[in-house]
């Protein structure tokens, strides 16, 4: 695989990655269980704390480009950035791929050690479709999982269970594979031509097929 350059212009495209709740309902057939979440409510759920310095953008952009060089992935070192965003609330981290940009919930603060965890989660997207290639794969599947290991994260889980605050959104907006009959719900349109992953995977090596294009239902079935 190529190393990115980064004085190559920016793709029109994005695969974008969060670290979800559990205990909030799966968005794909390929997400795992919902584990239960922990039961204590803590004060992090209203009070943001202020970054310290070793956890600064800077200090945690850093850390990113120094795995990637372990990894011999120098390129991709010179794109990555880190970002805290407020606006996450129940989302730990997010990634976007190929921008090589992670976002962070500043609410991670209050909880030990969960700042570096979330970090290489999703490191470890952006590092498994880089790898990848022009492969579609599926998000957590064992490419993830493969570099959750190489960064030190074995047996990481595709969903957290921190108590942090909860927005339950209704996706009222449904599609429907054409082949096996999966329905998908989601928040928002696809902004692109999607096709269902479960079949592109088993029919046409996990490349595009149109045969598994997602028509969107007129009168979905209500989301569980």
């Amino acid at each position: 695989m190529n190393e990115p350059d980064a004085d190559s212009p920016t793709p029109s495209w994005q695969l974008e990655f969060g670290f979800f709740d559990a205990d909030l309902a799966a968005p794909t057939p390929e997400q795992e269980s919902a584990r239960a979440p922990i039961p204590e409510a803590l004060a992090a759920e209203d009070h943001l704390q202020e970054p310290p310095p070793a956890l600064s953008e800077e200090e945690l952009t850093h850390q990113c480009r120094q795995w990637l060089t372990d990894l011999n992935l120098p390129g991709a070192a010179k794109l990555v950035r880190v970002h805290w965003n407020a606006r996450l609330q129940s989302t730990a981290g997010f990634a976007s791929y190929p921008s090589w940009r992670i976002e962070l919930n500043p609410r991670l603060v209050a909880f030990d050690g969960q700042v570096q965890r979330t970090l290489k989660h999703e490191l470890a997207h952006l590092i498994a479709y880089h790898q990848a290639g022009r492969r579609r794969i599926e998000p957590h599947g064992p490419e993830w999982r493969h570099a959750c290991a190489l960064l030190g994260i074995p047996g990481e889980s595709a969903r957290h269970t921190l108590p942090l605050p909860r927005r339950r959104v209704r996706r009222q907006i449904a599609y429907q594979c054409p082949s096996c009959g999966f329905v998908l719900h989601r928040v928002r349109v696809f902004r692109q031509t999607t096709a269902c992953l479960r079949c592109c995977n088993a029919y046409n090596g996990g490349r595009y097929d149109a045969r598994f294009k997602f028509h969107r239902l007129e009168n979905p079935p209500p989301s569980e």
